[in-house]
C-alpha cells in the first residue's frame, strides 16, 4: 500500500509541474490525412472530432438543392466543369425557341465562396421577393420560377433548364430540363427526404437523385474543389460547414497562436486553398509554416488546424496537424 501511494504522489508531481515549478501541457496536437484521390475526384467530408465521416465522387451530379424549408439555393457542380448561363433573349415563354448564338460571350453564373446559401441560380437575386431563378408568391409562399437557364454539363453538351417552383408545403423542388430542342423532361425533388442534410444532389446525365452528404450535424469540412471568386478560378481546398466559425492566424509561431486574439468569420472559404503555393522550380507544393487556422464547431469547441504536406492532384492526399485548444 505504501508503495502504491508513494507511485500516486510521483504522478501527481509530475503531471503538475516540471523541475522548474512550470505548469506541464500535455501535446495533444495530432497528425490526421485525407485523400480525395488522383486528379481530386471525390469530395471528403471531415469531422474535427472523428475524422472522415463521408466520401463522395464530384463527378455524379449537376445541381443540388438546399433541404432548408426556408431556402430557395440552388447549387451548380463547378468543381467538376459544369457552368451556368441565364437565358439573355427570353422569359419562360422561350422554352421552345432557345437560341444559343453568342452564348460565349453570355456570362457564367457561380456559387458564392463565402455562403452556402447564395448559389449560383441565385446570382441575380435582386433581394426578397425575387431570388434570381423565381419570385415569392406571398399567397401560396412558393418560389415561381421566372428564368430560363442555360447549362453545360461535364460531358460539354448543353441543356435548357426551368426551375419552374419550389413548393413551400412540402418543401419540394418542381424543374424541367431536356435538350435545347427538345420538349423536355419534368421532374420532382422532394427535398423533405433529407431533412438531415444541408443539400440534395441531382444528376442531370444520367436523371438520377444523388445523396452525396453525411447528415449535417457530423461533418465541419469538406475538401473539394471550388470556384474561388478572388481569382476567378476553379481551385482545391477546404470549405467550412454552416455555422462554423473559422479564423486565420499568418506570419505568427504556430505553436503559440492564440484564437483568443483571432478574427472569426463564418465565410466558407476562409481555410480556402491559399494554404499551400505550387513551387515551378521544385514542381511540388510548398506550404507556409506561419500559418495555422482555428475553427469553432457547432457546439463551441475550438480546433487548431495546420497543414504540413500535400502531393498535389497525385493522389490528393493532405496531411495536417489538428488540435482542440477549447
Amino acid at each position: 500500500m505504501k508503495n502504491l501511494l508513494y507511485l500516486l504522489l510521483a504522478f501527481f508531481l509530475l503531471s503538475s509541474c516540471n523541475k522548474n515549478n512550470e505548469e506541464i501541457v500535455p501535446d495533444l496536437t495530432a497528425s490526421d490525412s485525407i485523400s480525395m484521390g488522383a486528379g481530386y475526384a471525390n469530395d471528403v467530408y471531415y469531422s474535427l472530432k472523428n475524422g472522415i465521416v463521408g466520401t463522395a465522387a464530384r463527378s455524379n451530379w449537376d445541381i443540388a438543392f438546399s433541404t432548408d424549408p426556408m431556402s430557395s439555393t440552388i447549387l451548380i457542380n463547378e468543381g467538376y466543369g459544369v457552368k451556368l448561363h441565364a437565358y439573355p433573349k427570353g422569359g419562360t415563354e422561350a422554352w421552345d425557341n432557345i437560341d444559343t448564338t453568342g452564348i460565349s460571350q453570355w456570362p457564367s453564373m457561380f456559387n458564392s465562396d463565402t455562403s452556402w446559401m447564395y448559389g449560383a441560380f441565385d446570382r441575380n437575386s435582386m433581394g426578397h421577393p425575387d431570388y434570381g431563378w423565381g419570385v415569392y408568391n406571398s399567397m401560396s409562399h412558393d418560389v415561381v420560377g421566372d428564368s430560363l437557364f442555360i447549362i453545360k454539363l461535364s460531358d460539354g453538351s448543353y441543356k435548357k433548364l426551368l426551375i419552374e417552383k419550389r413548393e413551400a408545403m412540402t418543401n419540394t423542388f418542381h424543374f424541367k430540363y431536356g435538350d435545347l430542342d427538345a420538349a423536355g423532361i419534368s421532374k420532382e425533388l422532394v427535398c423533405s427526404n433529407y431533412g438531415s442534410k444541408n443539400f440534395v444532389y441531382f444528376s442531370m446525365l444520367t436523371g438520377s437523385v444523388m445523396d452525396n452528404e453525411p447528415d449535417s450535424d457530423s461533418w465541419d469540412l469538406v475538401f473539394t474543389k471550388y470556384h474561388d471568386e478572388s481569382i476567378p478560378y476553379i481551385v482545391t481546398g477546404v470549405l467550412t460547414n454552416m455555422e462554423r466559425e473559422v479564423a486565420e492566424v499568418r506570419g505568427a509561431d504556430t505553436d503559440i497562436a492564440d484564437p483568443e486574439n483571432a478574427i472569426f468569420t463564418t465565410h466558407i472559404s476562409e481555410i480556402g486553398s491559399d494554404w499551400k503555393q505550387f513551387d515551378m522550380g521544385s514542381f511540388s507544393y510548398v506550404i507556409e509554416d506561419d500559418l495555422c487556422y482555428f475553427v469553432k464547431t457547432a457546439n463551441e469547441e475550438t480546433y487548431k488546424i495546420i497543414f504540413t504536406t500535400t502531393d498535389g492532384s497525385a493522389s490528393g492526399k493532405m496531411v495536417f496537424k489538428i488540435e482542440k485548444v477549447k
